[in-house]
């Protein structure tokens, strides 16, 4: 087990203690787990690619903390009314859709990783965005007026991006060159 790998760790286990906060009201806490987690994300990954430490439990876990965080922030967020439930369960289904197809891909033998492409990372960008928004909202006591701002772009690349990672996926199975991996 190497350092990244511990920050990684770590950042999965900020996620119930997130939660814990923003169950209990402490909007303020929730926020600073959620930046906390944030930073180490890019910490890990930092240490990950200067240290020469890259491994495939890190390519493993790293994502799986990234959307172990946004999902709790989603489902929890929408459950509070912040969010919509259905921009929730989209990026539920985009990311169950993720996973399934990586399975099938590596259960038929093919060695492809779980690389997120660009379109992925900017829409994973904007879902972070959004939850900031909403949590700013929460914390503040205004109304969702930023929030209903982003709504709008952050579910149009949601939905570009899970249509991205279809098309490469059967790109993939019908044994193209991934153009898309971008």
């Amino acid at each position: 087990m190497n350092l990244p790998n511990i920050i990684t760790l770590l950042r999965i286990a900020l996620v119930p203690v997130f939660l814990a906060f923003l169950i209990q009201n402490r909007y303020g806490l929730a926020i600073g787990v959620f930046i906390v987690a944030g930073l180490t994300d890019a910490i890990d990954g930092a240490i990950a690619r200067m240290m020469n430490k890259k491994t495939s439990l890190g390519a493993l876990l790293d994502p799986l903390a990234d959307k172990l965080l946004v999902l709790t922030a989603f489902v929890a967020l929408a459950l509070t009314g912040r969010l919509p439930l259905w921009l929730a369960g989209a990026v539920i289904a985009r990311d169950a859709a993720i996973v399934a197809g990586w399975l099938y891909l590596s259960r038929f033998g093919s060695r492809e990783s779980l690389r997120p492409t660009a379109l992925g990372k900017l829409t994973t960008f904007m879902l972070i965005v959004l939850i900031m928004a909403a949590l700013a909202g929460l914390y503040t006591g205004r109304g969702p007026a930023l929030t209903e701002y982003l709504l709008w772009p952050a579910a149009m690349l949601l939905a570009a991006s899970g249509l991205h990672y279809i098309i490469r996926g059967f790109r993939i199975i019908h044994g193209k060159k991934d153009n898309l991996a971008g």
